[in-house]
């Protein structure tokens, strides 16, 4: 049995031995393959006997050769065919040479041509004919000719049929009836009367239909023949696909859509997030400051009060910040920094926080943690984030007086980590649609709050820390979620938890603080009555932070990155490359964005805080920046 391989080769072998000249060259004629044949017919008009360059030979008898591939331009397809031409051959005496020509085009810089000796007649002409049709079939390009005889026949070759999804042949009639909608046969005869005329037209494009249902797209270029008559009179041309071209060039421009869209998202999304942080960054900065005494003591009902301020104002920012972390999911940019974290610490940490959310619906919390350390690799945000939306989920679809219980153990080298619940649980058709963006399930009317992404973002992030997040629930006795991370040794070194805050009366030193924002203005003072020791300027725009620092250089700068006469990082710049000031920089920013907080790294900061502030963090790095022992 021959394959397909075989059958190339004797292509090729019988193209290599054929009475056919034919040659593949560049766009400007340079001789790239050719025949024995063509080097028969033509090296004897080369300059040495060596052809280099089709055109120079074919120039003297074909004066409009170059007007003739300008004017067909770069599309592929047949330039001319059956072109006859007319070389003198050298020797005395000296003799004329017929031949027949064709040229196509088969890429924008890619040329074929075919000639063949028709001096002895009839024979050399129908060599031609047939011999054209192989190059043409063998280019995948298909050819027809439109007979004008009275019943207007139409013909094809192999390849036409082929192209049309019928290739065993058949009536071409029959097969474009077949294949071409009704609209489209009147878009070709539209095409088709001015080439009958004898006028050029441009290259057309149509849709057709396989037998077996497939759409496909061609395209068809054509010109007059003339007869010795009228009735021999025929539009011939070719045919070849650009449905491949054609979905490739869609899916291009679906693409860059795509990527308008997310990046008019993203825009979205840092607008939306900084409008929302910066007050956000008041209510929750000051219900701290309440809850610790800070401005004033309050009765146990007031401290209830403003603790549910500062749970709504959390509850906010999560909201925002689970907007911005699924867009840039979708957008693949999301970045994780994978180091040790003491799974136990974080458990605690969240039950804590979702201690007063549980009690206000009546559900008990509790963790069910094995004896030894557990120490798990993983982004201890990330993890914090997936734990925290897990367990606010259960609490939120839990029945009164129910239970979440967070459940720790072995799995492998990892461990697994369990929140389950004794509420609502979920059917089928629900775990089925469960992970779907803003999808509740039907519990829109049920009175809970949600927006139907903190499961999605859950998974995505526990997929991107590696691990993979399972679900089983059943309607009326409650759902379970688990995912494994892999387990870090025991004797890994982990970072120092912050110090809790307390006053620090020692600490000295000038911190100068840049914010427009009033009121955030006013919190921040608020923050570092906490370090009486410090002194704290505070700047409204980069004109007069200039002037402070130049004044009096500070020994730490907290900067906002949004000014209202420029960039807070190009003041940063000048003070360090213009005036050789090095201050410590901490960006307290309301925006979330990745490009953000890379521009602010790429600068040299030293912490990046994003709003609204935990006054805990803030003064433990302003203590430690000041390098002042505790």
């Amino acid at each position: 049995m021959h394959g397909p391989a075989d059958d190339d080769l004797a292509l090729l072998e019988f193209l290599h031995r054929a009475p056919v000249a034919m040659l593949q060259t560049t766009g400007d004629g340079c001789v790239r393959l050719m025949t024995p044949r063509a080097a028969e017919l033509l090296a004897p008009l080369a300059p040495g006997g060596r052809l280099d360059n089709l055109f120079d030979v074919l120039a003297p008898a074909m004066p409009t050769l170059h007007e003739d591939l300008a004017r067909h331009g770069s599309a592929r397809g047949t330039v001319f065919e059956d072109r006859r031409i007319t070389l003198r051959l050298p020797g005395t005496p000296a003799r004329e040479q017929v031949l027949a020509l064709g040229l196509l085009r088969l890429s924008e810089d890619r040329l074929a041509a075919w000639l063949v000796d028709v001096t002895a007649g009839e024979h050399e002409r129908l060599a031609l004919a047939e011999h054209l049709a192989l190059a043409t079939e063998a280019a995948g390009i298909g050819t027809f000719e439109l007979r004008y005889d009275g019943d207007e026949p139409l013909q094809f070759n192999a390849q036409s049929c082929r192209l049309f999804g019928h290739p065993e042949g058949g009536d071409p009639r029959a097969i474009v009836r077949e294949a071409v909608p009704p609209g489209e046969i009147r878009r070709l005869a539209a095409w088709v009367a001015p080439l009958r005329d004898g006028r050029e037209a441009d290259a057309v494009e149509f849709e057709i239909r396989w037998p077996d249902g497939q759409p496909r797209r061609l395209a068809a270029k054509g010109r007059l023949r003339r007869g010795g008559d009228e009735t021999r009179k025929a539009v011939v041309g070719v045919l070849w696909d650009v449905t491949e071209q054609r979905l490739a060039e869609a899916a291009l421009e679906a693409q860059r859509v795509a990527e308008r869209a997310s990046r008019a998202k993203s825009e979205f999304l840092s607008r939306l997030g900084h409008e929302i942080r910066t007050p956000l960054n008041a209510i929750v900065g000051f219900a701290q400051m309440l809850l610790r005494g800070a401005v004033v003591p309050l009765a146990l009902e007031h401290r209830q009060a403003v603790a549910h301020i500062a749970d709504a104002g959390r509850h906010l920012e999560r909201l925002i910040a689970d907007l911005t972390d699924l867009s840039l999911i979708e957008a693949g940019t999301v970045r994780l920094e994978s180091s040790v974290v003491d799974l136990g610490q974080v458990i605690d940490e969240v039950l804590h926080e979702a201690h007063a959310s549980a009690a206000m619906r009546r559900v008990q919390l509790r963790s069910a943690l094995p004896a030894e350390r557990l120490l798990v690799l993983a982004d201890g945000t990330r993890l914090r984030q997936v734990l925290a939306n897990l367990v606010s989920n259960a609490i939120k679809y839990n029945r009164l007086h129910g239970e979440v219980v967070v459940a720790v153990r072995r799995d492998g080298a990892g461990w697994c980590i369990a929140v389950r619940d004794t509420g609502l649980g979920m059917s089928p058709a629900q775990l089925a649609a469960l992970f779907e963006p803003f999808n509740r399930l039907g519990r829109e009317a049920s009175g809970i709050p949600g927006t139907g992404i903190g499961l999605v973002l859950t998974r995505e992030l526990v997929e991107a820390m590696g691990g993979s997040l399972e679900v089983s629930s059943e309607p009326g006795r409650g759902s379970e979620f688990r995912f494994v991370l892999p387990a870090a040794a025991s004797t890994a070194a982990l970072p120092a938890p912050p110090r809790a805050l307390v006053a620090r009366p020692e600490l000295r030193g000038r911190v100068l603080a840049v914010e427009d924002n009033p009121v955030n203005a006013v919190l921040l003072q608020s923050f570092f009555a906490w370090r009486p020791g410090v002194e704290l300027r505070i700047a409204a725009n980069a004109a007069e932070a200039l002037a402070l620092a130049l004044a009096a250089p500070p020994d730490l700068l907290l900067l906002d990155l949004f000014l209202p006469d420029r960039p807070g990082l190009d003041l940063l710049r000048e003070l360090r490359a213009e005036h050789g000031q090095q201050t410590p920089c901490i960006v307290l920013s309301a925006s979330a964005m990745p490009a953000d907080l890379l521009a602010a790294r790429e600068a040299g900061i030293e912490l990046y805080l994003t709003k609204p502030l935990d006054v805990d963090r803030l003064l433990n790095a302003v203590d430690a920046l000041l390098a002042t022992p505790a």
